[in-house]
């Protein structure tokens, strides 16, 4: 990000701001930041195994995954596991061009010496399933964010799994700004993996990557014709770690993240995760029809739009943000496609909630007078 993208709004020191109500990190709910603020457990013994595999239990039903994986570090470094585990150097992947972040992927697909077909996206509007199509043939995969957060654009990541897995190739779905808010299903869908983090839509700190397979990407990776190139991400390294009672990681866990994960989960999952899911759809509705109706351009593609980001378009997007700024909220500015002229605000942990929703859009009204 380019400091004219971040802007001055965003240069504030972020403990002024009473909300933040940009994609992500978010606002802990105060049970959460009570559990991160207890003493320091170690990541082994009894009841550290029983509290670390409830969490992967949640986060296997929200997933639909038949394998998670938490670890410590950021989405960024699920993204790097995952491809470094199911492609090998000198394979050929499609990867989505859907804005900023599908960029990052191309980006990390050559990284790990992949052959990358680009699946260039009109701005605005969902993969086209027709040009994913034509460059499938002789690929391994399909990479491809399931949110794009620069553009508040869900992607049809269910239909591009079918149309990959009838070429023989794996799916990749970045959902490290989706999770916790958009419904994902690795059991009934032919996705193979899913990358998420600990500080967006799951409503924790930031720390953890979460990396989820289905049956058939959890074979994929053990199908390799050797290990990966890695020590720390060598999932199969992790799968022998998991069966231990004692210790179910081959590492250090951030015993305080991983329990302020299982907080915000279970509250998750007190309701139901399919109400929960409803919910965010109902806010993310509440936020842009509000928008839309106090006259900014407001990106939502039929059936496409996102539960945990909304993208608004409109010249006087930076004074917007700047007197937001000054009543303690922020909001995020634009990336690309959409850099310029354009806001975004994030619905994530405590800030997603139709309270904030309407007490932003009460505080926009003002700005715009």
């Amino acid at each position: 990000m380019t400091s004219a993208q971040i802007g001055v709004a965003d240069q504030v020191d972020p403990l002024e701001y009473a909300h933040l109500m940009i994609p992500g990190p978010c606002r802990l709910d105060p049970r959460d930041s009570e559990v991160l603020a207890q003493p320091t457990r170690p990541h082994y013994g009894a009841g550290w195994v029983t509290a670390f595999r409830s969490v992967l239990t949640d986060l296997s039903v929200l997933l639909g995954a038949a394998h998670v994986y938490v670890m410590p570090g950021s989405g960024s470094s699920g993204l790097d596991a995952t491809l470094l585990n199911l492609f090998e150097p000198g394979q050929t992947v499609v990867v989505a061009d859907t804005g900023f972040f599908g960029q990052r992927l191309i980006e990390m697909a050559r990284a790990h010496g992949l052959t990358v077909r680009v699946a260039a996206v009109e701005p605005g509007l969902p993969v086209d399933i027709a040009r994913v199509e034509q460059l499938l043939p002789g690929c391994r995969g399909v990479i491809v964010p399931l949110v794009e957060t620069a553009t508040g654009v869900r992607h049809p990541v269910e239909k591009i799994a079918d149309l990959a897995r009838s070429h023989g190739a794996l799916t990749v779905v970045d959902a490290v700004s989706a999770a916790g808010g958009e419904r994902i299903d690795l059991t009934n869908t032919q996705v193979d993996a899913v990358v998420s983090a600990s500080q967006k839509g799951l409503g924790a700190a930031p720390g953890l990557a979460v990396v989820g397979l289905g049956e058939h990407g959890h074979r994929a990776v053990l199908a390799r014709s050797s290990r990966p190139h890695t020590w720390f991400y060598d999932l199969a390294r992790w799968d022998e770690a998991s069966l231990d009672d004692w210790e179910p990681t081959p590492v250090t866990m951030p015993t305080g993240l991983v329990l302020a994960l299982a907080s915000s989960l279970s509250r998750m999952r007190e309701g139901g995760f399919d109400r929960w899911l409803a919910e965010r759809a109902e806010v993310a509705q509440l936020c842009r029809d509000g928008l839309r109706a106090l006259g900014f351009d407001v990106v939502e593609p039929q059936g496409h739009a996102a539960s945990l980001v909304v993208v608004a378009l409109s010249p006087r997007a930076d004074e917007i943000r700047e007197k937001l700024a000054g009543d303690g909220i922020m909001i995020a500015g634009g990336l690309t496609p959409f850099e310029r002229d354009a806001f975004r605000v994030g619905l994530v942990g405590m800030d997603g909630t139709r309270q904030t929703v309407e007490m932003l859009l009460a505080r926009i009204a003002e700005a715009i007078r």
